[in-house]
C-alpha cells in the first residue's frame, strides 16, 4: 500500500477511507455519525445520528403545532432545519448558483427581514 497507510477524506460518504498496512485492508470511518450535542430538549442526543430522525422530528413538530402545544416559531429555537433556520443557507447557495449561471457577481441583499438576490 503506502509507508504504513493512507488515509482519504470522503466528502460523499461523510467519512474517511483509512487503508492500515497491519490490518491488511481499508476501513471506513463516518465520526459524524454521532451527534456529540444535546436535543433541542437537552437530552442526550448520540444514538440518533442522522437520517429518519429528521422525518421523526417534522412530524413530531407537525403533531406539536396541530395540537397547539407549540408554535412555528418555537420550532426555529430549536435548530430544527425551519425555513426561518435555513434561508441564509439557501440564499448563499442560489446566489452562487445563479451567478455560475449568469457569471456574474449576485448579492444578497435583506431588507427589513425579506432576502432578496440583486
Amino acid at each position: 500500500m503506502a509507508s504504513g497507510g493512507e488515509v482519504r477524506i470522503n466528502q460523499a460518504k461523510r467519512g474517511y477511507d483509512v487503508a492500515d498496512d497491519t490490518a491488511g485492508q481499508l476501513m471506513w470511518y463516518n465520526p459524524f455519525y454521532m451527534k456529540y450535542a444535546p436535543d433541542e430538549e437537552g437530552n442526550f442526543n448520540g444514538q440518533s445520528g442522522y437520517g429518519y430522525i429528521s422525518f421523526e422530528k417534522f412530524v413530531d413538530g407537525c403533531r406539536a403545532i396541530n395540537s397547539g402545544s407549540l408554535k412555528p416559531e418555537d420550532l426555529d429555537a430549536r435548530g430544527l432545519p425551519t425555513l426561518s433556520n435555513t434561508i441564509a443557507t439557501t440564499a448563499i447557495l442560489e446566489a452562487g448558483r445563479r451567478s455560475i449561471d449568469e457569471n456574474r457577481e449576485i448579492k444578497i441583499e435583506i431588507t427589513d427581514g425579506v432576502w432578496k438576490l440583486v
